[in-house]
């Protein structure tokens, strides 16, 4: 007898509109000691803080603060903090999707200096 086995999925919950997704379908903020960076990967050490992947959902969580109360901080974003992270945030967003999911990606070259992409 085979047993249909179905790999368990994490669900997380979004810090600003409150939605339950999958892990992989949010995206992490976290703190490790007192730098705030994006985590795309999901498995930094450290106080996390999952985000839908919308730029619109992440400047609501920054216009409200949600992202300092989640990631327990007893200070306020500096202007330059907030634009590297949303910078970040947005680069970490198009690699995501561009990979979708764990894929690893492979570009080949021609003869004629065009790439192609290539997913395994």
């Amino acid at each position: 007898m085979a047993k249909n086995k179905q790999k368990h999925v994490p669900i997380r919950t979004c810090i600003v509109t409150k939605v339950k997704k999958p892990k992989m379908e949010l995206m992490r903020i976290v703190r490790v000691d007192d730098v705030i960076k994006v985590d795309p990967k999901g498995k930094e050490r450290g106080r996390g803080a999952n985000i839908c992947m919308d730029i619109k959902v992440f400047n609501k969580a920054v216009r409200k603060h949600l992202i300092e109360r989640a990631l327990k901080l007893e200070r306020k974003f500096t202007k330059k903090e907030i634009e590297k992270l949303r910078k970040d945030f947005q680069e970490a967003i198009e690699e995501k999707r561009f990979r979708k999911g764990r894929k690893p990606v492979v570009m080949r070259v021609g003869k004629n200096g065009k790439g192609k992409v290539i997913e395994k």
